[in-house]
């Protein structure tokens, strides 16, 4: 029920919170829904401060397991914040499906403090979701204290991630091939950090320098 998810989303109750988002993933999908303009009007009273940490980078670079850490650390240092993270996964082209299989690999994501939200790239033609704008307007204002984002990472379509966030971070590895490969590569261009992960695998330091 939107009106009772509007009156509780505030408070972070996650089905609530769950309620809002999937009313955008409707109407992303072209299906009419009633209660958007409510919801919107609702989203737009509260102003939110809260960070937007935008983390992308090529499929097996581990991403999500960096995001695992992260979040260890956060709620460990910070016995009384929450953190929000909606993951994206591509979709298959030919069947239509994603594997949304960020949870497998985070472990500290099991707290009440954490919430997180898978989301398929569906058309988008990049490594967003449609309705990933509106998400993380979703999760700034419930309350969320920290917002991360994280994108399919199938390529070098990740780079409007920047738009979305505040601090965008760049995973990579030391096996990227040849030189050339790395002007590919937008995210490079715009990152305000790049993480050079697996560092004791051969190649690492060529990587960074």
């Amino acid at each position: 029920d939107i009106k009772k998810a509007l009156a509780r989303f505030r408070t972070r109750e996650v089905h609530s919170v769950n309620a809002l988002i999937s009313a955008f993933e409707r109407a992303a999908d072209g299906l009419r829904v009633v209660e958007l303009p409510a919801i919107r009007k609702s989203l737009e009273k509260i102003k939110s401060g809260s960070p937007v940490v935008g983390i992308t980078g090529t499929g097996g670079a581990g991403k999500s397991s960096l995001i695992d850490d992260l979040i260890c650390r956060f709620l460990r240092d910070f016995k009384d914040k929450t953190v929000a993270v909606l993951a994206v996964d591509p979709s298959k082209r030919r069947g239509g499906g994603a594997l949304l299989g960020d949870r497998i690999r985070m472990n500290y994501i099991n707290s009440p403090r954490v919430y997180m939200r898978s989301f398929a790239t569906r058309d988008s033609g990049t490594e967003l979701s449609p309705c990933i704008k509106d998400a993380v307007l979703v999760a700034k204002a419930a309350g969320y204290d920290l917002i991360i984002v994280e994108t399919g990472g199938i390529g070098q379509g990740s780079a409007g991630i920047v738009e979305l966030c505040d601090v965008s971070l760049y995973v990579m590895t030391g096996e990227f091939g040849a030189l050339s490969q790395l002007e590919k590569i937008n995210m490079l261009d715009f990152a305000d950090l790049v993480a050079l992960n697996k560092f004791d695998r051969g190649g690492a330091q060529d990587a960074y320098r």
